[in-house]
């Protein structure tokens, strides 16, 4: 049964995991399948992620500021991966259309690829040792593997990937904390560090991860203290040393914080007004062409000139290039780029947690007490962090931000999903409905259905 009861039996108990890394194995073949067959980086931000790899592959430096071909205005950790794939895989093709010319296609995607596939049994991991409850944590992790974001995320050239994985990474160290020892709180926030290193919005997981200590406060305030005080300093030693090592192998710079004096100006001046093109007075007379609409935090689709159905990206960059983090919670159009990814939210799921953020706040208190509770409140943390961080970066900074962006809180999404579906009163007929929705939604959104249902 889709609510779960079927899960009660002791032989698929003891399997569940087994179950989900089976799954995930099977998505890194069809992931690696599906990224053979691009025969290019058509992505946002991929070319310019790809190209700051291939200059550390070629070990060619630009000069020491933002906006060029090596992307200093970010951290580097995410494109050093990029770098490997294209070491190890090579840097042109060697099948399709374009062998020893176009770019390789494995070389910007493995990796990403590779963590994508793990998320999955290490968000299981972690919700069955912080809630106590397989089922929970099966479905938390089912609805990571299928999520549709994630999907294109992985097989683009996007930083978001490698930042949440690090920060998963971190969450099921601390999740596991104890047996560590006091080594614990040092490796969780060495993966912090790493994530962070990956890129900088990193930092508000970090504030989720020290809200959920501080406000759990398992042990007392004074441990809770201790803990994020130990986290933080490891993170910020692993960023800056890393970001170090990083410049004297690879840049111009003088010093890690020369190239972070770089990031922060880009991040607070020169990456503002980034939302110009977003006026009541811009041409709207083209036909054909979606009318670029306000600047604003009501949902466009309640009053932009938006599209109902879904569309490819030269029909409407407004619907990505334009959004605002409102949108994601509630409805913008899938917009489909020419290597066929699709760029949605899982819209069953993110509507989902209309339900269960309420109900997180609500109860806090009572969920404090509980483990599967706590689990529930890491989620809302989570989520909080990451829409608060967005608005923030939109409305405040004038920054642009894009719907991967709500990539850190697909997590939240999933466990919130999954928390509603396996309550102990939730109806059976409720349940079904839930989980069907969600996987209807992954399936139709997933490029091959996507593709063939809307022929775009």
């Amino acid at each position: 049964m889709l609510d779960g009861s079927w899960l009660d039996t002791s032989r698929f108990r003891r399997n569940l995991l087994s179950i989900i890394c089976v799954l995930a194995l099977a998505s890194l073949v069809l992931h690696l399948l599906f990224a053979l067959g691009q025969q290019t980086y058509s992505f946002p931000d991929d070319l310019t992620y790809v190209s700051a790899a291939i200059h550390v592959v070629l070990g060619n430096p630009c000069a020491p500021v933002a906006n060029n071909e090596c992307n200093y205005e970010h951290p580097p950790l995410a494109k050093l991966i990029l770098a490997l794939g294209f070491e190890v895989f090579g840097r042109t093709q060697v099948i399709g259309q374009e062998v020893g010319v176009g770019i390789n296609q494995l070389g910007g995607r493995f990796f990403q690829i590779v963590m994508n596939a793990a998320a999955a049994p290490m968000l299981f991991l972690l919700v069955r040792k912080t809630s106590k409850d397989e089922k929970l944590a099966f479905f938390a992790a089912l609805f990571l593997l299928v999520d549709p974001l994630y999907f294109a995320v992985s097989t683009s050239a996007l930083l978001d990937n490698a930042m949440v994985f690090f920060a998963l990474a971190a969450l099921l160290s601390d999740a596991y904390g104890s047996e560590f020892g006091g080594g614990g709180p040092v490796l969780t926030g060495a993966l912090l560090g790493l994530s962070l290193l990956s890129k900088e919005t990193a930092i508000f997981i970090l504030a989720a991860f020290l809200s959920y200590v501080l406000l759990i406060r398992d042990g007392g305030w004074r441990k809770a203290f201790t803990l994020s005080v130990m986290v933080s300093i490891s993170c910020a030693a692993v960023f800056l040393v890393g970001l170090e090592a990083f410049d004297l192998a690879f840049t111009q710079f003088p010093s890690a914080l020369s190239q972070l004096g770089v990031m922060l100006h880009f991040q607070v001046g020169t990456g503002q007004n980034q939302l110009q093109f977003l006026s009541a007075s811009a041409d709207c007379t083209n036909q054909g062409v979606v009318c670029p609409f306000a600047r604003t935090l009501v949902p466009h689709f309640l009053i932009a000139q938006l599209p109902p159905w879904p569309v490819i990206n030269g029909q409407c960059p407004e619907c990505w290039g334009g959004t605002n983090p409102l949108d994601w919670l509630t409805y913008i159009p899938p917009v489909v780029f020419p290597t066929d990814l699709v760029l949605a939210v899982n819209y069953p799921l993110v509507w989902l947690s209309f339900v269960w953020v309420p109900l997180a706040v609500l109860a806090f208190r009572l969920l404090r007490s509980t483990p599967e509770g706590k689990v529930l409140i890491l989620a809302l943390l989570l989520f909080i962090w990451n829409v608060g961080s967005n608005i923030w970066l939109f409305e405040g900074l004038g920054r642009a931000v894009f719907e991967w962006y709500i990539l850190p809180a697909v997590p939240a999404f999933a466990i919130g999903g999954a928390y509603l579906v396996t309550r102990p009163r939730i109806p059976r007929p409720a349940a079904v409905v839930i989980v069907g929705s969600v996987l209807l939604g992954a399936t139709l959104l997933s490029p091959p259905a996507f593709a063939s249902l809307f022929h775009v």
